[in-house]
């Protein structure tokens, strides 16, 4: 099998569908002791699973992959989740882009709720999952000197350098939403 260089793995990687064409290359692949070249289009990892969390998902077989991973607690912070706010969604460009993301929104919805339906017997003993998102007073407790929701929903995903105050608000909200979350769910691991 052919080396993949980085510049074609972080091109591939930003091959989102709609603003970047995906990279067409031909591999060597060994299957079943046999060797044959494909052709295959490599995109953003996010087409197929955006969240990354197939590889914990339990009953993969470690004879068609080596990303199986026993974990007994899923602690995850996504930084995605914002809420869509106003629609302008009245012109085609514009509804062609709420569509995509109500398509987008849907499928990490689902693979969220198939990673918390996976926790129980012979599974995970738990997930906590926060994402910047959460609506503040829906939380499971107070949280006092928490970064408002307010303070990072619809801040921008457009590639460009964040300004530190801005990145300082993302990380630290994601930080206290998982401490916090941790603390009320699982306070055992925090011992």
């Amino acid at each position: 099998m052919e080396p993949i260089r980085v510049a074609e793995a972080v091109a591939a990687s930003a091959a989102f569908p709609l603003l970047l064409p995906a990279v067409q290359r031909t591999y060597t692949f060994e299957r079943r002791g046999r060797t044959q070249r494909q052709r295959v289009a490599l995109t953003d990892g996010g087409v197929y699973d955006n969240l990354g969390l197939s590889v914990l998902e339990s009953g993969r077989d470690r004879a068609f992959t080596d990303h199986v991973y026993p974990v007994d607690y899923v602690i995850a912070s996504d930084a995605g989740r914002q809420e869509p706010g106003e629609s302008n969604a009245r012109v085609l460009p514009f509804r062609l882009m709420r569509s995509f993301d109500i398509t987008y929104r849907g499928t990490q919805d689902g693979t969220r709720a198939r990673l918390h339906n996976s926790a129980g017997p012979g599974q995970f003993q738990g997930v906590v999952h926060a994402y910047l998102g959460q609506k503040d007073d829906k939380l499971p407790m107070a949280a006092p000197g928490l970064v408002p929701l307010e303070r990072v929903n619809g801040y921008p995903t457009n590639f460009k350098a964040m300004k530190d105050e801005d990145l300082g608000a993302v990380t630290t909200r994601g930080e206290q939403l998982t401490r916090l979350l941790l603390h009320h769910y699982t306070p055992a691991l925090l011992g």
